[in-house]
């Protein structure tokens, strides 16, 4: 005789079934999109542009470049209010996706070579790495910083957003991190027709105010 399941241990076809439902989510349905699946030009909302990434700002919100010293090229975007921030950064992705796993892999890796921890949850926009890692205060102490990394794939690419401060200790869509989700789900991304190789970061430009 099959040995009995206890009342909170799903039949295997029953997991199989939800394995199945979670895989078949649409995790980018309200954001972020692709510049093809909006039409920017029928509103007023001010945004910024990128290039790579069109954002639309809060009142209040703070914007910080990140720029590789070597090329001069943007690669990465701060966005921050109060005591958190969100880092965005582009990615160029196979046409078939599997880069944000490959990407939850490595970074889960780093995290327990530098001493920290990772944990896979799921978040807003899917899997999402919650990582904590040492570092150092101002005047020499261990401290540790709370991240929390979130992944949106796209036609050939990924969009990584990962929360920082306050935000980083959230485990929701609420308070500290409410802000922030809703401004990545409003990203657009334009990464271009080039071919590129897959993990390889698409540069941003200075922000400008886009036509639609």
């Amino acid at each position: 005789l099959p040995a009995e399941l206890s009342e909170d241990e799903p039949a295997e076809d029953e997991a199989d079934a939800d394995d199945a439902d979670a895989e078949d989510v649409d995790w980018r349905a309200d954001g972020p999109f692709d510049h093809d699946e909006v039409d920017l030009g029928v509103d007023e909302v001010q945004r910024l542009d990128l290039g790579a990434l069109i954002l639309t700002p809060w009142e209040g919100m703070g914007l910080q470049l990140q720029v590789n010293e070597a090329t001069q090229q943007v690669v990465a975007a701060l966005a921050f209010w109060e005591q958190s921030g969100l880092e965005l950064a582009l990615l160029a992705a196979p046409t078939n996706g599997g880069l944000s796993d490959e990407l939850l892999e490595d970074l889960t890796e780093e995290a327990l070579q530098a001493g920290g921890s990772a944990t896979t949850e799921v978040g807003p926009f899917g899997p999402e790495l919650r990582r904590v890692l040492p570092a150092e205060g101002p005047s020499g102490e261990q401290l540790f910083q709370a991240s929390r990394t979130w992944f949106a794939e796209g036609p050939r690419w990924l969009l990584r957003g990962t929360l920082l401060g306050e935000a980083g200790l959230t485990e929701d869509d609420e308070g500290a991190a409410a802000p922030f989700v809703e401004f990545f789900r409003n990203v657009v991304v334009r990464r271009g027709d080039g071919p590129m190789v897959p993990g390889e970061v698409i540069a941003m430009t200075m922000p400008t105010v886009p036509q639609g």
